[in-house]
């Protein structure tokens, strides 16, 4: 007898066994991604976008109590400024206790996997079958997207997928108080975090007959989205409109504008929607879920879409429709979601194990090259070890430029700027001369009213800069 898939095979587990399925899998998601994260670190293979801004964000908070950074935007500001992320305070505690670059990337991983948890709740609450979930845990943690924005560091999009999940879970459960928390969580997220809040709402409000409550956090959600634009706006560096500016026409940067153009032609939507390399992003987001969460007969799914549309889709920046980068958490979220939902309602659920398969295929086609960097790790020890020495040479008290690559280890400090993109001064220049670049040389540095701290060809220099050179 031939199986089309784990649910044909009258296989009866206990839920104990789906729980230790999940923890494994956590743990393995969160040990494979963190570990590499953290060789990548340790190699001096990180850059500062995006993650020496976020370690020097943190060693700010845990001193300060404030989001401060001065390599962000070359400049001593809060990153409040750039995007509205109080969520970030969550991971403060455990930061302060292990106060180290590596607990982030460590960390990043493990809320992502974590979404696995709620993921099962919601699999029972649709009454599929032990294997099934266990299929579903599989997926969510092989999930292409997850995995890639995990390998360009942290971000607040991270917390997403699982806060994403927890408030589905509330919202089917019609628990009012813990379903009004993780919709706050959701919108300290980030300004556009509260996309997904007002769209599962809306959901909710077709499906559900908890309407005072789902209205409620849809308006609050509206409320919060204005009231933070504002600020931004005002204060800080602005809504990132320019990121839709293939809909915003008359060069206002105004969403009005983006919402007019929309219903005036929907036809430019699905044209700018679906180019050649968004077909590609689809099939990666659609395939590991068997194309599933559009098997319905039910219209108002179809509601959950829209964050996939407008955040991924509708956008001509182009990492926003890239897996490898952090846009995909949220709307993946739903997808999954979508998913299994309508999974409960197939007599016969053939695709499941057809997508875990598609799952696995994705994930190690994309990912199992990284596995290589243990044995980078290994061969780069020589030049790790003189790199480490170099920078070690740097009071942790000076004001430093530094080389993108070389920033996150050095990024514990009050004042510290990438040389790539800075304008201003410091007391220590770092550069990287691993790579062949046109935007700096060493021969800047030598003979040039600079102190020779530290010079290794071909790796890495560390000069001093003269007391009177600018006199």
């Amino acid at each position: 007898m031939f199986f089309t898939d784990i649910s044909d095979i009258k296989l009866r587990l206990h839920w104990s066994v789906t729980w230790i399925t999940a923890g494994v899998l956590i743990g393995g998601f969160t040990f494979f991604v963190g570990i590499i994260c953290c060789l990548y670190y340790k190699n001096h293979w990180t850059s500062c976008f995006d993650f020496g801004l976020f370690s020097q964000m943190f060693y700010y908070m845990k001193e300060t109590g404030q989001p401060l950074i001065t390599c962000e935007r070359d400049g001593l500001l809060s990153h409040f400024a750039v995007h509205f992320s109080p969520i970030y305070y969550l991971l403060l505690p455990i930061y302060m206790l292990i106060p180290d670059p590596r607990t982030l990337l460590v960390m990043q991983a493990l809320i992502v996997a974590s979404g696995v948890i709620p993921l099962m709740l919601i699999c029972k609450n649709h009454k599929l079958t032990e294997p099934a979930c266990c299929e579903f845990a599989v997926i969510y943690t092989l999930y292409p997207c997850f995995a890639g924005g995990c390998f360009t560091y942290i971000h607040e999009n991270n917390f997403l997928a699982p806060l994403v999940l927890w408030f589905m879970y509330f919202c089917e459960k019609g628990k009012t108080i813990p379903k009004i928390i993780f919709a706050i969580l959701l919108l300290l997220v980030k300004e556009d975090a509260a996309v997904y809040v007002a769209v599962i709402s809306i959901y909710f409000l077709f499906t559900d007959k908890n309407y005072k409550s789902n209205l409620l956090i849809l308006i609050f959600s509206i409320i919060y989205f204005l009231t933070v634009t504002h600020f931004l706006a005002k204060y800080g560096d602005g809504v990132m409109t320019g990121r839709y500016n293939n809909y915003i026409y008359d060069g206002s940067n105004s969403l009005i504008t983006m919402i007019w153009a929309i219903l005036k032609n929907p036809v430019y939507v699905l044209n700018q929607s679906f180019t050649e390399e968004k077909i590609i992003f689809i099939l990666q987001m659609l395939l590991p879920l068997g194309f599933m969460p559009f098997i319905t007969k039910n219209p108002k799914r179809f509601i959950l879409i829209i964050p996939f549309l407008l955040i991924n889709l509708m956008t001509n920046y182009q990492w926003q429709y890239n897996i490898g980068f952090q846009y995909g958490f949220g709307s993946g979220a739903l997808l999954i979601y979508l998913a299994v939902v309508n999974c409960s309602e197939m007599k016969y659920p053939k695709l499941l194990l057809c997508s875990v398969c598609c799952s696995v295929v994705i994930f190690f086609g994309l990912y199992y090259h990284r596995s290589d960097y243990f044995k980078s790790y290994d061969e780069a020890t020589e030049q790790r070890e003189i790199i480490d020495e170099a920078l070690s040479l740097i009071p942790d008290n000076a004001s430093v430029i530094s080389s993108t690559f070389f920033l996150p280890n050095l990024s514990q400090r009050d004042e510290i700027y990438e040389l790539e993109r800075t304008k201003q001064t410091a007391e220590y220049y770092v550069l990287d001369l691993r790579y062949q670049t046109e935007e700096y040389s060493e021969w800047d540095y030598i003979g040039n009213g600079f102190e020779i701290v530290y010079y290794e060809e071909g790796v890495v220099g560390v000069f001093k800069i003269s007391v009177n050179i600018y006199s």
